[in-house]
C-alpha cells in the first residue's frame, strides 16, 4: 500500500504562456495536425506498463498528486494537458480559443492519442477522472489500439449536467448559462473565474459535494490557481463538449478490462450514474466508496491505486524503491 500522501509544490514550466498549476513540469510536446501544441511529461522505468492520467474538467495535474508518484515506481506514467489547459496551447496553436467545436470531447481524446502515439505507447491503462471518464471512453472508441484497460473514477459517461444531484435541472439551465457566458465581456468572465481563488470557494465546494471532507486542501490549491488563468471561452466550450457527448449507444461494445469507482457523496456524479456505467460495459467491476465525493482520487488514492495495479498486474513494490523524481 502507498505511504504518506505527497505534497509536492508546483514546478516551473519551460513553455511561454503556461497557465501553471503543475506538480510536474510538462517538458515534452507533440504538435497536432491543426497546430495545437499538447505538452506532457512521462516518468517511470522504460520497461514499465503504460498508464496515462486522463484528467477532468480544466484540471492541470493536481488530481494525480498521490497516484502518479506511486505508479511511477514501476510503471511508465504519462501526464498531459489538454488544449487550452496548463502548458498546452489553445486549439490551432494560438493563445486564444476561436471555435467552440475544437473543444469537444473527441478532440480532447485526440490530444491524449497524439501523446501516446508520440511515445509509441500501446496497451495503456487509462485513469479517467470526472470529465476524463468521457475522454477515456472516447479514446477507446476512436483509438482502441491504444487502450488496454480503463479505470473510470467519479465521472459521468454522458452529460454531467443532466444527472447532477439526481436531477435533470442542470441540463435545462446549462444551455442558458453557456450562451450567456460566451456572450459576456471577457474582462467580466475572467473576474468571475478568479473567484475560485477566494477563501470561500472551498467551503462552497464542500456544500456542493464537489469537494469532500477528506480532501486535502493542498491538493486543490494548484487547481484553483490554474482555473483562474484558463480562458473563459475555453471553460465554456469544454463544458459544452461535456454536455453534448453521449457514448450510451456503444458502451456495450467496450472490450477491455474496466473498473468504475464512485463516491456515495458525489453530487456531481451520483451513485446511480456509476451503476449504470458499470452495468453497460461487459464485465466491468463497480466500487462505490463510502463518504467519498467528486475529489475521490485525492480522498482515497490507496483504493484507486489498488484497482489500477490490479489491471496492470503490478502489485505495489516496497516503499524504499525509487519514486517519481524528475527523470525519465
Amino acid at each position: 500500500m502507498p505511504g504518506p500522501r505527497h505534497a509536492a509544490p508546483p514546478v516551473p514550466s519551460p513553455w511561454t504562456g503556461d497557465r501553471g498549476g503543475h506538480l510536474w513540469a510538462k517538458d515534452h510536446e507533440v504538435v497536432r495536425g491543426d497546430g495545437t501544441r499538447i505538452r506532457y511529461t512521462v516518468r517511470g522505468p522504460q520497461d514499465g506498463p503504460w498508464v496515462v492520467g486522463v484528467a477532468g474538467y480544466l484540471c492541470p495535474d493536481n488530481f494525480w498528486r498521490d497516484l502518479a508518484p506511486d505508479l511511477a515506481r514501476d510503471h511508465r506514467v504519462v501526464l498531459l494537458n489538454y488544449r487550452g489547459i496548463g502548458a498546452s496551447t489553445e486549439a490551432g496553436g494560438g493563445r486564444l480559443p476561436t471555435r467552440a467545436s475544437d473543444y469537444e470531447i473527441p478532440h480532447l481524446a485526440g490530444d491524449v492519442a497524439a501523446v501516446l502515439d508520440d511515445l509509441e505507447a500501446r496497451d495503456v491503462t487509462c485513469i479517467g477522472h470526472s470529465m476524463g471518464v468521457q475522454v477515456a471512453l472516447a479514446l477507446w472508441h476512436d483509438r482502441p489500439d491504444l487502450v488496454g484497460a480503463l479505470t473510470l473514477v467519479a465521472g459521468a459517461y454522458a452529460s454531467p449536467f443532466a444527472r447532477m444531484y439526481g436531477s435533470g435541472v442542470g441540463s435545462v439551465i446549462f444551455p442558458f448559462v453557456s450562451m450567456a457566458g460566451a456572450a459576456a465581456p471577457r474582462a467580466l468572465t475572467r473576474r468571475l473565474m478568479r473567484t475560485i481563488e477566494l477563501p470561500v470557494a472551498l467551503p462552497v465546494g464542500k456544500r456542493l459535494q464537489a469537494v469532500g471532507e477528506l480532501t486535502p486542501l493542498a491538493g486543490m490549491t494548484p487547481y484553483r490557481a490554474h482555473l483562474s488563468r484558463v480562458d473563459p471561452r475555453t471553460a465554456i466550450w469544454t463544458a459544452r463538449g461535456m454536455h453534448t457527448y453521449d457514448p450510451t449507444a456503444w458502451l456495450h461494445l467496450v472490450d477491455v478490462p474496466t473498473t468504475v469507482i464512485g463516491g456515495d457523496r458525489d453530487g456531481w456524479c451520483p451513485v446511480e450514474v456509476n451503476e449504470e456505467l458499470a452495468a453497460a460495459i461487459p464485465g466491468a467491476r463497480l466500487e462505490i466508496v463510502e463518504a467519498a465525493s467528486h475529489t475521490l482520487p485525492l480522498e482515497h488514492p490507496e483504493l484507486v491505486l489498488t484497482h489500477v495495479r490490479r489491471l496492470t498486474g503490478r502489485p505495489a513494490p516496497p516503499r524504499d524503491e525509487v519514486a517519481m523524481g524528475t527523470g525519465q
